[in-house]
C-alpha cells in the first residue's frame, strides 16, 4: 500500500534506524536522515495536515500519545522543505482534541513551532479504490485542503488488533464518536483490521514518520506500559512500514491478518514480502523481551467456519471481556460514552458503578482504551445469558 505518487531519491521501502532519546538536536538530524533513506515527496508550495497520534488524554511518559518532540522535530523538518501550510490534528474516541493534546503537550509543541492545531470535523465522503467491505468514509473535513498527510503514529500493542501502526493510526480521521459506529459494524477482529486497510487506501496521499523511540508494550493501545525500544521508522508504504515494525517488536506479521491483507493489496507475497529495510536491519535493532499480545486463538479464528446459528453463543464462551474494578473505577463515565454498543450503565449507588450487559457487548475494548483509572482488566468470565453482569 504504498499511498504517495511522487517521491525523491530514495534508497530503500522502509528507513529504519536507532535513536535512543528524544533530544532535539539529535532527532532533528535523524528525522531528516529518515525522510531521505525512505524518499520523502518534494512539499515546495504544498499544504500538509500532520496527523499524530493521540489515543486520549496523557502525559508524554505514557507513551499513550505520539511524543510532543517527535512531533516537534517533524515540523521543524517541513518547514524547512518549504510546505506552504502546515496544520496538525487528531480526533480521539470521545475527548476533545484540542484538549487531550494540550495533556499530551502536542499542542503545545505545534503552538511553539508557529502551527495551527485544527479539530477534525467530518468532511466530504472519500472513496477507497479497491475497497474489500467499505467503498466510502466520512473522513475529517481538514483533508479537503491538503496535499499531503503526514502520519505520525506511536508504536505499541493493541488490545483488539494486536499491533497498531501506520495504518490504524489513520483510523483517528473518522472524527470523535463516529470510530463507535465502525466497531459496532465490524465486531469481527478480522472485518475490522479489513475496513481499515480500506480505509487506508481512501487517503492517497501519504507519509508515514513512526515514533518507536519509546514504544508501548502489554495491554496496549492505552493501558500498557512504556518500552525503551530507540527506533524511528519512516516510509511512503504503510503496509511495508507497518510490517516491518511489527518484525521489530518480535510479531509474525504473517499471524496478524489485516498486516497481510494490507500487504497483498501492494503486490507482495507475505511468506517471501521483498521489504527492502535501511540504513539498519530488523535484526539489529528487534527488541528481544517486549511484551506482546497473544496472537488471535485458533478456535476463534475457526468460528467463522461454524454456522451462523452457532457461531454467536460460542464466540461468547471462547471472547474475552472487560472486567471492571471498583476499587479504581472513578465514575468519569468515559467507558460509557465510548461504548459502541451501549452495553455499559453507570451506577453509582452501592458501588455498583458500572453495569454491563454481555449480550451486547461486541468485545471491541474500546472501554479498555480510554478508561483513564487503570479499571478495566480484560479476560474470560462466566456470563449467563440475558444476564447483565455488575462490578464484583
Amino acid at each position: 500500500m504504498n499511498n504517495t505518487a511522487t517521491i525523491s531519491r530514495k534508497a530503500s521501502d522502509v528507513a529504519l534506524l536507532s535513536c535512543p532519546d528524544y533530544g532535539r538536536e539529535r532527532l532533528d538530524g535523524l528525522i531528516r536522515e529518515a525522510a531521505e533513506a525512505a524518499g520523502f515527496p518534494e512539499i515546495g508550495g504544498k499544504r500538509i495536515l500532520v496527523k499524530p497520534n493521540i489515543l486520549k488524554a496523557a502525559v508524554p511518559e505514557k507513551a499513550v500519545c505520539t511524543h510532543p518532540e517527535f512531533l516537534g522535530a517533524v515540523l521543524r523538518f517541513l518547514k524547512s522543505k518549504g510546505a506552504a501550510r502546515i496544520v496538525a490534528g487528531d480526533s480521539p474516541a470521545w475527548q476533545g482534541g484540542r484538549a487531550a493534546a494540550k495533556t499530551s503537550g502536542l499542542f503545545d509543541a505545534a503552538s511553539s513551532e508557529g502551527v495551527e492545531w485544527v479539530e477534525l470535523s467530518t468532511g466530504e465522503a472519500r472513496q477507497s479504490p479497491g475497497a474489500h467491505l467499505v467503498r466510502g468514509f466520512a473522513l475529517a473535513a481538514a483533508l479537503d485542503d491538503c496535499d499531503l498527510v503526514v502520519n505520525l503514529p506511536k508504536l505499541k500493542t493493541h488490545r483488539l488488533m494486536k499491533y497498531t501502526g501506520a495504518i490504524k493510526n489513520l483510523f483517528g480521521l473518522v472524527p470523535s464518536l463516529g470510530k463507535s459506529g465502525f466497531h459496532l459494524r465490524f465486531p469481527d477482529s478480522a472485518d475490522f483490521g479489513t475496513m481499515l486497510v480500506d480505509l487506508a487506501a481512501s487517503v492517497p496521499h501519504c507519509f508515514t514518520f513512526m515514533d518507536g523511540i519509546v514504544a508501548m508494550e502489554g495491554e496496549g493501545p492505552g493501558d500498557g506500559d512504556p518500552y525503551a525500544l530507540g527506533i524511528i521508522l519512516a516510509s511512503s508504504d504503510l503496509a511495508a512500514l507497518d510490517w516491518t515494525a511489527a518484525s521489530c517488536i518480535g510479531y509474525d506479521p504473517c499471524r496478524i491478518p489485516y498486516l497481510v491483507d494490507a500487504l497483498q493489496r501492494t503486490g507482495r507475497d507475505p511468506e517471501k514480502p521483498s521489504i527492502e529495510v535501511g540504513p539498519r536491519s530488523v535484526a539489529e535493532l528487534a527488541a528481544v523481551d517486549f511484551r506482546l499480545l497473544p496472537y488471535e486463538m485458533k478456535g476463534q479464528a475457526d468460528i467463522r467456519a461454524i454456522p451462523s446459528f452457532a457461531r454467536s453463543f460460542l464466540k461468547k464462551i471462547l471472547a474475552d471481556r472487560p472486567i471492571f474494578d471498583p476499587r479504581r473505577c472513578e465514575s468519569c463515565s468515559a467507558c460509557v460514552k465510548v461504548c459502541p454498543a451501549k452495553a455499559l450503565e453507570l451506577r453509582k449507588e452501592n458501588s455498583n458503578r458500572i453495569l454491563i450487559d454481555d449480550e451486547a457487548c461486541i468485545g471491541c475494548f474500546c472501554c479498555h482504551e480510554v478508561c483513564p483509572a487503570h479499571a478495566i482488566r480484560i479476560g474470560k468470565v462466566l456470563r449467563r445469558p440475558g444476564k447483565a453482569r455488575k462490578l464484583p
